[in-house]
């Protein structure tokens, strides 16, 4: 393997960080997070591991790049429909489906806030609390244009949207066996915690319970 030179320019800096994270996070959506390492980052991006380094100054201020990235991502996807007002399950339906259409988005949200975090230098963790804030005002704004509440309950409900998903991701349950082996009554109740059940069950009682009290 041909390891590149150094970048000298920000603009090759910024490409050679954007190798990097598309690198990090082809290599997790292959082996997942416990098989990522520097030293394999750092090959198939084709750079020393020193000159990773210089980017990222661990493995877990890596993954967290890579779910800040998703996380843009999936936000953009929901930002790309059509905004005008909507109903608020019908805007939950969306939140959903947009958080949820990503594997690894979904597999590294379960994690990645209580693991990574405390493992990076406080300036790292200035910066990416700093830009969490950033997507949830991102988030308050779709609210705000879909729903028609005032800026600070939007902000609120998105808060409350990405707890209850967080959650959800937890309480999902996914049988060993297939259906047919399994009774009604079983198959019925893990029906009822599948991920989308389990949300909006929760969520859209959530967004008539604070417009409630904001009355």
């Amino acid at each position: 393997m041909q390891v590149k030179q150094r970048a000298r320019s920000k603009l090759e800096k910024l490409r050679r960080k954007d190798a990097i994270l598309v690198a990090a996070e082809t290599l997790l959506r292959h082996s997942g997070h416990e098989a990522m390492t520097m030293q394999n980052v750092a090959e198939e991006s084709g750079l020393g591991k020193g000159t990773l380094y210089l980017y990222f100054s661990c493995r877990e201020l890596l993954v967290l790049e890579v779910y800040g990235r998703l996380f843009d991502q999936w936000i953009d996807r929901l930002a790309s429909k059509v905004p005008t007002l909507t109903g608020v399950e019908q805007f939950c339906r969306d939140f959903y489906m947009f958080y949820t259409d990503d594997r690894l988005y979904l597999q590294l949200s379960g994690f990645v806030t209580p693991l990574m975090e405390p493992q990076i230098d406080p300036e790292s963790y200035i910066k990416f609390k700093r830009a969490m804030a950033s997507r949830i005002k991102k988030l308050a704004g779709i609210a705000y244009c879909r729903l028609g509440m005032s800026p600070t309950l939007a902000q609120k409900f998105v808060w409350g949207l990405l707890t209850i998903a967080s959650g959800a991701t937890q309480m999902t349950i996914l049988p060993r066996f297939t259906n047919e082996n399994l009774p009604e009554d079983v198959t019925a109740f893990i029906r009822s915690t599948d991920f989308e059940t389990v949300f909006l069950n929760a969520a859209v009682p959530l967004y008539a319970g604070m417009t409630q009290a904001d009355r």
